[in-house]
């Protein structure tokens, strides 16, 4: 019984010492969008959002929480968009649908969207309503051929956001529109 108190004493001691900040967990305090403005990497992404339904703006920067397979600007160089282009060269609606098609419900992380087994194939239902399918070493692949990667050994992989996930990928999902 002497123990059980010197041990309870111990532990309030400790804990009046240490700040409680010290023992929770960080959490993320950006956006998906805040992120991505910080990072440099995504600014056709960002102009894209811009021009596209307002909505997709107002959902990324909600308290939802979403999962985005986020093109970087290289990725969307190779389809001959840039932040000068994006806007125009796409209609809005088409522009739209391609940014609703990287955008997923709910904190999908890595153990979500790719099967944990060689051989399997994972599909995660995007905005759009369409899937985008996964395999293990992280290609994404649509059914209009495109394909995508996660760089699953990436030190942006898996990046937490206030509300939701980013998953960098190298190139633009293209839905059937």
């Amino acid at each position: 019984m002497k123990r059980i108190a010197l041990l309870l004493g111990a532990a309030a001691l400790v804990l009046a010492i240490v700040p409680s900040t010290a023992l929770a967990a960080s959490k993320p305090t950006q956006t998906i969008v805040g992120i991505a403005t910080a990072n440099g990497n995504f600014k056709t992404l960002l102009a894209a959002v811009g021009c596209a339904d307002p909505a997709v703006g107002k959902a990324l920067t909600s308290g939802k929480q979403l999962t985005v397979f986020a093109p970087t600007d290289a990725a969307f160089s190779a389809a001959g968009l840039t932040p000068a282009n994006v806007c125009t060269a796409l209609p809005k609606a088409k522009l739209t649908k391609i940014l609703l098609y990287h955008v997923v419900s709910g904190d999908a992380y890595a153990k979500d969207v790719l099967p944990a087994a060689w051989g399997k194939i994972n599909a995660v239902k995007t905005l759009l309503g369409q899937p985008v399918w996964a395999i293990h070493n992280g290609v994404l692949f649509t059914t209009t051929g495109t394909t995508s990667r996660i760089d699953i050994k990436d030190e942006l992989f898996n990046i937490r956001a206030s509300n939701g996930v980013i998953h960098v990928v190298t190139a633009v999902l293209i839905p059937e529109i």
